[in-house]
């Protein structure tokens, strides 16, 4: 009778380690809602951080993000400034903007876009600024994101 209990138990498991991950892998709803009453997050080295400014053109808007140096333990050296254009059925050829990273009121590099083929082009105007580092589209948009170094 122990024998028959334990290969239950064992059988019940390994189909509850199988049927557990297919069960969230199917059911979105269900997986956002733990996650989002278990407090977890997207990394900000994933998700482009926080919004912290949004500049309105009319029929589309730039999402400024907040820098980000996080690393796994502490800030890195080096990080990134993320900038999203959204609508994109609203965006024109070319986007040319001034972006104040900082927020201290000054402009601390330009930022060009062709919406057409994802070319990035980039006026520096300030130290921390190093280079772009890469466009991308996304569901209704565009993003690019400028390479910063942290200054200690």
């Amino acid at each position: 009778m122990n024998r028959l209990k334990s290969m239950i138990g064992y059988t019940w498991a390994i189909l509850a380690v199988l049927i557990a991950p297919a069960t969230f892998l199917g059911h979105g709803a269900l997986s956002r809602t733990l996650a989002d009453v278990t407090g977890v997050t997207v990394h900000p080295r994933y998700s482009g951080g926080e919004v912290v400014s949004r500049i309105d053109h009319g029929p589309y808007s730039t999402s400024i993000h907040r820098p980000v140096f996080d690393a796994l333990v502490g800030k890195s050296k080096e990080g990134f400034v993320q900038m999203t254009w959204a609508p994109a059925s609203a965006l024109p050829e070319w986007i040319e903007e001034p972006i104040d990273y900082n927020r201290d009121g000054r402009v601390d590099f330009t930022v060009a876009l062709n919406t057409g083929s994802g070319e990035v082009w980039l006026v520096k105007s300030h130290p921390t600024v190093v280079a772009p580092v890469k466009s991308y589209r996304l569901s209704d948009g565009w993003a690019v994101r400028v390479r910063l170094i942290r200054r200690p």
